[in-house]
This record gives structure tokens, sequence and C-alpha cells, in this order.
């Protein structure tokens, strides 16, 4: 898989279960359900209901994660797939830029 192909990500909240192998990845953190969210660059997250930058369903695009690094949007696709496939029960979904799911396979 290419991860060049990443355009956003989101977390499946009913598949969740905490395992929290995600947290060796800058963008995530365990909410007070111990449920994985996205940490956007504005300072919230994506389980936040008014934060502009993730969609209704959780959903955040590669540029609105939180980057303290800095690091390439190159490095921060491929963090993103890399933590979605270390998932063990993939409940971390990637998008491409139509859309389409791309992690997990279906």
């Amino acid at each position: 898989m290419d991860a060049s192909q990443v355009a956003s990500v989101g977390v499946n909240r009913d598949t969740c279960q905490a395992a929290a192998t995600c947290l060796a990845y800058q963008v995530y953190e365990l909410d007070d359900e111990s449920k994985a969210v996205l940490l956007t660059r504005n300072g919230s997250n994506s389980d936040e209901s008014d934060n502009p930058l993730a969609t209704a369903e959780g959903f955040v695009r590669i540029e609105d994660l939180l980057n303290d690094q800095r690091v390439s949007r190159e490095t921060m696709q491929a963090l993103v797939l890399e933590s979605a496939q270390a998932c063990p029960f993939n409940a971390i979904i990637v998008k491409d830029a139509d859309g389409n799911q791309i992690w997990p396979q279906e």
C-alpha cells in the first residue's frame, strides 16, 4: 500500500478497545472512555463536536493533525498508515482524497 494516498484518518469508536498501540504515534490520545482520539493542530481532538478540523464522523485531514515535530506531509502520511496497521482491532480508518477507505482493506 502506498502511503502517499493517505488523505484523512478517523477512529471507529465502536471497534476501539483501548489497546493503545496508537499512542506510540504523536497524533493520538485516549479520552475519558479509553477510546483513541486524534489530536489536531488547533489543540482540540477529533471527538470534540465543536472542532472545525474534524468531520462529524471524527475524520481529520492529514494537514490538520497535530504536528509539533514538523514532519513532512509524506512522513505524516506514512506514520498514519503505520499506526492504522498497528491497531490490533482495525479501529483506525484511513481514507484517500476521494473519501475511499484504504485501511483497513475492505
